[in-house]
């Protein structure tokens, strides 16, 4: 009996447990991405599905405007680097164009004149920098690469697996540099030689393709893989003779290839089923290959090439600028290419171009691909699938990979079949916003004096072989015609290539499950176009030149009905720094020299905090040494484009100033004080004990603030949310409080 008295019931305690812990329970039961952490930054777009979110929250919306310049370093420029980039008379290679890395109090930059630089986070000190050196004769002579200046990097990342820097090397190569000590420790190399089914060169810097092909080498740690691309080029100009594009898997351990996947049909061979190779697992839109091949299967022949013969001399496909974004559970990548080559001449390319301008997903472990969406078959308008896309566990759709090409149309699709849930046209959008006219509502052809481009149809004959460049067709009449004599030479296109209507990358809040990106504006008028017969190699297929409006939209969006939440609209230009979120926060920089602090919910500006410089790189965040959060960026890379920076640039270090990071020490230390003495408070009342202590933990990661004093000042302290750590010790006291119920009965 007098065991009894001190038993405790088992019921009542899982009950209790079970309630706790239900708030956290949902979160468990999805797949996450990889590295979405507060102390670290460690991909290009933040963890291994190019989400740009961060947990962080010590800079919120209560104290952004409290923000300050902590440090700046600035980058050496290129004169220390190999000659080809010294001697580069266009100006290349200087500057970086890459996100810095954040890893476990460092941050890192990758400069365009190949030097991998490690800053402490804290400080700003200088703790190593690395140089990529290599004999680019001695290359040459065995490996079929054509050599050139003014390398640009999109991204590169940090791998925890190995605890180093990857890197895209300029000879067909990766290598990996320790996070620690900046040595070299892992080199593969000769990647392009004796590509099956490739007969020209891998051109190696940007004046044709980036030498990072894929912002970021991607890491399929459960397989034990590395995935690299090797594309083709940028097919503005006239260019005879093109690498074969192949997406590559490489085992970690032996750094031997295990499969490949090919975005190009193979070179000097006649093939005719290219397109319709892999058709049943393929998208136009929402179109499935699949009906075109039933319908019209004559216009997915001889994809490249025409009727008898092999893929054309000229043609491509360019590179991936995205992420690699990896789903470790699924073993599978996404990425997606750049544009299809020729453009805007397609004169002598008839097929819908695959895998060029496309989405795909490869699977892994049988290095298949295992489906592929292509939103402008036969693309004229240079629509590449620029930037990374975003993988995402949606409430009601399930997992699912999102992404917008450069005509601005957003798919959400299923991320196992590519299947779209739903598509948005962000050029109607912006005309119902006011951003632009209704100009961009019809096409040319349509005789109201229209400037939107043409949606290639699978379905038509003269859209997939007959139309010849994109100046002058059936939807651009030519100068003179009566449907269009007001708008005097060249086709007007809205919107121009450029960057595309969504200008970088995306971002997405996986708490509020929202999607941000921008709508860019910017039009072209594409003046005259001629065949690669009556062209020197080199010269431009089709002259063109930029038009106003040149402004851009952010867009906050619920990812599971498309429906928008909020819109901010700036003026001056289109924004190319893609957006950091955390947990309530979205933070971007502006080309004039802003960098701007926004509350998630309503995109209110908290902060407008003058830089003085431009600002083109992502913004990244995460935590020094000190456990302080920091943002990260490039600026003052000068005013030409991101692409080729004018300037060596500068990285800055923006956090809390030092009364603000004060008052956030001490609201930590009181919130976690406050908890501990509640709940030991509340276990000595009898029957109330469960109620109260429940209240507690509720109290605790509430928005009440209090005031208390230190240094003989009264600041504000508001608590914070609470940890998992929290909430096992409020179980822990739950339980506790529960044995002393029991005992009193």
């Amino acid at each position: 009996m007098v065991f009894r008295k001190y038993m405790i019931s088992f019921k009542l305690i899982t009950t209790i447990a079970i309630l706790t812990l239900s708030t956290i329970i949902p979160a468990l039961a999805f797949a996450a991405p990889k590295a979405t952490s507060a102390q670290n930054w460690e991909y290009v777009n933040g963890n291994s599905w190019a989400q740009n979110y961060s947990p962080n929250d010590q800079i919120n919306v209560q104290n952004a405007d409290q923000v300050e310049v902590k440090w700046i370093f600035s980058l050496a420029g290129k004169a220390a680097s190999m000659d080809f980039i010294v001697n580069d008379v266009r100006g290349g290679g200087e500057g970086s164009s890459t996100p810095p890395v954040v890893a476990n109090g460092r941050v890192f930059i990758q400069t365009n004149y190949m030097r991998t630089v490690a800053v402490d986070a804290a400080s700003g000190r200088l703790e190593w920098d690395h140089d990529y050196v290599i004999d680019m004769e001695e290359i040459a002579s065995r490996l079929p690469i054509k050599l050139g200046p003014r390398p640009h990097f999109h991204g590169f990342r940090y791998w925890e697996g190995g605890n180093m820097l990857l890197n895209n090397g300029l000879a067909c190569d990766i290598y990996g540099v320790d996070a620690d000590t900046g040595e070299n420790t892992m080199w593969i190399k000769d990647l392009c030689a004796d590509v099956p089914g490739n007969m020209y060169e891998y051109y190696q810097y940007a004046a044709f393709t980036a030498t990072s092909s894929l912002s970021s080498i991607g890491t399929y740690d459960n397989g034990r893989q590395f995935i690299v691309v090797l594309p083709g080029s940028v097919h503005g100009s006239v260019i005879i003779g093109d690498a074969r594009h192949v997406t590559v898997g490489i085992n970690m351990d032996t750094e031997e290839i295990e499969w490949r996947v090919f975005g190009f049909p193979p070179h000097g061979v006649l093939t005719k089923d290219w397109a319709l190779q892999e058709c049943s697992t393929g998208w136009f839109r929402d179109i499935a290959c699949s009906d075109v091949a039933a319908a019209a299967p004559e216009n997915l022949e001889w994809d490249w090439a025409g009727p008898n013969n092999v893929p054309s001399i000229y043609a491509g496909v360019t590179a991936n600028w995205g992420q690699a974004v990896v789903d470790e559970d699924t073993g599978m990548i996404y990425t997606q290419t750049g544009n299809q080559g020729p453009y805007p001449y397609i004169g002598h390319t008839p097929g819908p171009r695959l895998y060029g301008s496309a989405l795909y997903a490869v699977d892994m472990n049988t290095g298949q691909r295992a489906w592929w969406q292509q939103p402008m078959p036969r693309d004229p308008y240079d629509y590449d699938c620029n930037w990374s896309g975003v993988l995402a566990e949606v409430p009601t759709l399930g997992k699912v990979y999102m992404k917008g090409c450069k005509e601005g149309l957003l798919m959400v699709m299923d991320a196992a079949t590519g299947e779209p849930h739903y598509m948005v046209d962000l050029v109607e959008e912006q005309v119902a916003w006011g951003q632009i006219t209704d100009k961009a509502s019809t096409e040319p052809h349509e005789g109201q004096g229209g400037v939107r481009y043409h949606t290639m149809d699978p379905f038509s004959k003269y859209d997939m072989l007959e139309m010849e460049h994109a100046a002058a067709n059936d939807y651009c009449p030519p100068a003179g015609d009566p449907t269009r004599t007001q708008l005097g030479e060249g086709c007007h296109v809205y919107p121009a290539w450029s960057n595309g209507i969504f200008a970088t990358d995306m971002s997405y809040d996986p708490e509020s499950n929202t999607l941000f990106h921008y709508a860019a504006g910017l039009e072209t008028t594409i003046l005259s176009c001629k065949p690669a017969t009556e062209l020197e190699a080199g010269d431009s297929f089709c002259p063109s030149r930029w038009n106003h409006p040149w402004n851009t939209t952010v867009v906050a969006r619920d990812a599971t009905t498309g429906a928008v939440k909020w819109t901010w609209y700036y003026d001056p230009s289109q924004i190319r720094s893609h957006m950091a979120i955390t947990k309530e926060l979205v933070v971007f920089g502006l080309k004039e020299g802003s960098l701007m602090f926004m509350d998630k919910e309503n995109g209110n500006i908290l902060k407008e905090m003058t830089i003085g410089s431009d600002m083109k790189v992502g913004i990244t965040t995460g935590q020094d040494s000190n456990g302080d959060q920091k943002y990260f960026t490039v600026v003052g890379l000068g005013t030409g484009s991101n692409i080729t920076p004018s300037n060596s640039g500068t990285l800055i270090a923006v956090g809390l100033s030092e009364r603000a990071q004060a008052v956030l020490t001490v609201t930590q230390t009181q919130t976690s004080r406050t908890t501990v003495t509640q709940t030991s408070t509340s276990t000595s009342v009898s029957t109330q004990t469960q109620t109260s202590t429940s209240t507690s933990v509720s109290t605790s990661v509430s928005t009440s603030a209090t005031t208390i004093t230190i240094a003989g000042e009264e600041v504000e302290v508001g608590s914070t949310t609470i940890t998992y750590a929290a909430v096992v010790v409020a179980v822990i006291a739950v339980i506790a409080a529960a044995v002393l119920y029991t005992r009193k009965q």
